[in-house]
């Protein structure tokens, strides 16, 4: 799976400080982000929304170095800063945007791997690692089912839970409303997003087939649906 193209809720003049403090390219208000184009959609309210953007797996030192004097790095309660997942064999870090959301730096282990040394640039940003979708987690979770998406670990059985949909390292979190996001505790909140996505699915035909699929979410409620597939890969 692959997000392509990515809208999110957010202020007028968010780009900009993606652009100006981490040195995104812009270009007529899109980020680029390695494989995923990322746009906000001025709204009112005060939106924010948990994503991560994927670094190579060998460069979470590198990227940590180049974040640190641009963003403040956030902490749980007990402290910590930096995580590690000994399941996803990961690496993250996270800080807020001027919207307030919870952006994370993530590094899986063996994905994206270039063996590129030296000091660290947001080119290197493989794309959109993570997004996080809030509300119904069990219709959600048969929305992206029906495109031919997996939950690939979590569950949407036990209360409280989150659970994954896509597959290691690019995924969609979806969450109950009010859960506390991680480091800060943040209660998760429904906002207006929308993710257009190329994915390799086996359930619409007995063989694996490329497609694509747009995912949209507002108020909580999701829809998702396939576009016509271009070409082979």
């Amino acid at each position: 799976m692959r997000f392509v193209d990515v809208t999110l809720a957010g202020p007028a003049g968010l780009p900009e400080f993606y652009r100006d403090v981490l040195g995104l390219p812009l270009d007529r208000g899109a980020l680029r982000i390695g494989e995923t184009t990322l746009r906000f959609a001025p709204i009112g309210g005060e939106p924010f929304h948990h994503f991560a953007f994927l670094v190579p797996g060998d460069r979470f030192d590198a990227a940590l170095a180049w974040a640190e004097p641009r963003v403040e790095i956030l902490r749980d309660a007990d402290g910590e800063r930096v995580f590690h997942g000994d399941e996803w064999r990961s690496s993250a870090v996270y800080f807020h945007d001027p919207a307030g959301s919870i952006v994370e730096l993530i590094a899986h282990h063996g994905l994206e791997e270039k063996g590129r040394s030296g000091g660290f640039a947001g080119e290197e940003l493989a794309g959109l690692s993570e997004l996080g979708l809030v509300g119904d987690r069990q219709a959600f979770l048969r929305e992206l089912e029906g495109i031919g998406l997996e939950l690939w670990t979590g569950t949407v059985e036990e209360p409280g839970r989150l659970a994954f949909v896509g597959e290691r390292g690019r995924t969609f979190i979806l969450a109950p409303h009010g859960r506390g996001w991680v480091p800060t505790g943040r209660p998760a909140e429904p906002h207006p997003a929308e993710a257009t996505i190329d994915y390799w699915s086996a359930k619409s035909q007995a063989r694996i087939t490329p497609g694509s699929s747009r995912i949209s979410v507002s108020s909580g409620a999701l829809s998702a649906y396939a576009l016509p597939s271009s070409s082979p890969r």
